[in-house]
């Protein structure tokens, strides 16, 4: 019996049965492809992130999180009569501000374990020296105030009072005040409110002989407080100095105020000291003045001197940072697979690009995971060491060639040290990607220029 044979569809004849364009083609809708697993790492990693968040949250609930610290502030409270028989009262507070003050800070870091997060905690121990002209503050009175000397007191503010480790002490001229853990109120409840200071919470004093004083007041505070990941101190006086010493390595100086000079990556073996300086008219607030919310210094003004004690080298950051150029990376790989095969007699299977693809992605989660363990550079160079080795010595076997092995493993390692590139030197990535991409767009096109993209046809079959 003859074997009928099977009917061809009538656009066989138009349909390139290799054609070369169509398989680069293929090869780059696959790349695109690979943007679908790159977003559900994306999404681990900001899980990671919120895991790492929470971590930073348990530990400055224990010791304290960011501190703001606001310097020696002196204010009295007044009343003042409306009417034709002085029926209303109505009242308010004097405020004066330091003609100069300074502080010193020694901050202590330790890294505090939490699952697998560490958390720098500080210890600071801050001592502030300020000089309060008394004239400053009766010239801040208005004209039919009257005062209740009795209630002037000394103010001190911390964003975070769970992290106060020691009484807070204070001395006027020598003598001792008595520092008063929560704001004040008037001896007959109502008249008057506590000064506000948002942001801050205060802790106050009485000085006394405050009306009569004529000579300037020399006020001294010591602080010991703990806290996470960032501590500020606001400009307390018209003209401003603070002294910062810390065992930390890598500060990131942040707030509205850099400092004039600093020793951090100067070739110190162990930690840093830096030094600021606010002069009045940068601090932007006048020195004294009535119904003033003292916490225009920490939250408002953003002229405070701060610091961040966490590590710069976030490997949630960086991941994400390469996530962005995932794509990308994966298309170099498929165009390196898809050369190797153009100028080989073997053709790869697009499962066999499928594969490879995934073998790149797996790098994201190898590299997020092990960064968490041994840091990022350790993480880098393992995981990229494993993903290069396998993918090369893939391309040796669908290639059958050894000799294809070893190009791929250098263009390979070629790719991998652009992606580091490219997470550490944020400023540079988009340079860098931009003459990345061109160099393999115009390589493919050189390799491929003799190439007969439509491949052979195959005739129609005689009737």
């Amino acid at each position: 019996m003859t074997e009928i044979p099977s009917p061809k569809s009538p656009f066989a004849s138009l349909v390139p049965q290799r054609s070369v364009g169509l398989k680069l083609l293929l090869v780059c809708a696959l790349a695109l492809l690979m943007a679908i697993p790159a977003l559900f790492i994306h999404s681990v990693v900001q899980d990671r992130r919120m895991g790492a968040d929470r971590a930073l949250a348990d530990v400055s609930e224990m010791v304290g999180g960011q501190q703001s610290v606001l310097g020696p502030v002196v204010s009295v409270p007044y009343s003042r009569t409306f009417g034709s028989r002085h029926e209303e009262t109505i009242y308010g507070y004097a405020v004066a501000y330091a003609e100069m003050g300074t502080a010193s800070a020694n901050v202590n870091v330790d890294m505090r374990t939490r699952g697998i997060h560490t958390i720098p905690v500080f210890d600071a121990s801050i001592k502030m020296d300020a000089v309060f002209d008394p004239d400053v503050l009766r010239a801040a009175l208005p004209e039919d105030a009257t005062p209740v000397w009795s209630d002037a007191r000394i103010y001190l503010g911390v964003s975070d009072t769970r992290g106060i480790r020691d009484a807070i002490t204070v001395k006027a001229n020598g003598k001792d005040v008595s520092i008063e853990p929560t704001p004040y109120l008037s001896r007959n409840k109502g008249d008057y409110n506590p000064v506000p200071a948002s942001g801050v919470t205060l802790a106050g004093g009485h000085i006394p002989d405050l009306e009569t004083a004529i000579d300037p007041i020399v006020l001294t505070a010591n602080i010991r407080l703990s806290g996470a990941e960032r501590l500020s101190i606001a400009p307390f006086a018209k003209d401003t100095r603070v002294d910062l010493i810390s065992n930390w390595d890598s500060p990131s100086f942040q707030g509205g105020v850099l400092p004039e000079s600093h020793t951090a990556g100067a070739g110190q073996t162990e930690g840093f000291e830096a030094h600021w300086r606010v002069p009045y008219l940068a601090r932007g607030i006048a020195g004294s003045g009535t119904n003033m919310d003292l916490g225009e210094l920490t939250e408002w003004n953003r002229r405070d001197m701060a610091v961040r004690f966490m590590k710069e080298g976030n490997p949630y950051q960086s991941v994400e940072r390469a996530l962005k150029y995932a794509v990308m990376f994966v298309g170099f790989v498929f165009l390196a697979y898809f050369l190797f095969e153009v100028t080989s007699a073997a053709r790869a299977h697009p499962a066999q690009y499928v594969l490879v693809g995934l073998a790149q992605t797996i790098f994201y989660i190898l590299l997020l995971a092990l960064s968490e363990r041994v840091g990022f550079d350790a993480a880098f160079m393992i995981a990229a060491s494993m993903t290069v080795m396998l993918t090369a010595a893939y391309a040796a076997s669908v290639f059958r060639s050894r000799l294809y092995g070893l190009r791929a493993l250098a263009i390979l390692s070629g790719i991998y040290t652009l992606i580091y590139v490219l997470m550490r030197a944020e400023s540079h990535a988009l340079l860098a990607g931009a003459l990345a991409s061109f160099t393999a767009i115009a390589l493919t096109m050189y390799m491929t220029r003799n190439i007969d993209w439509y491949g052979e046809r195959t005739s129609a079959p005689a009737t």
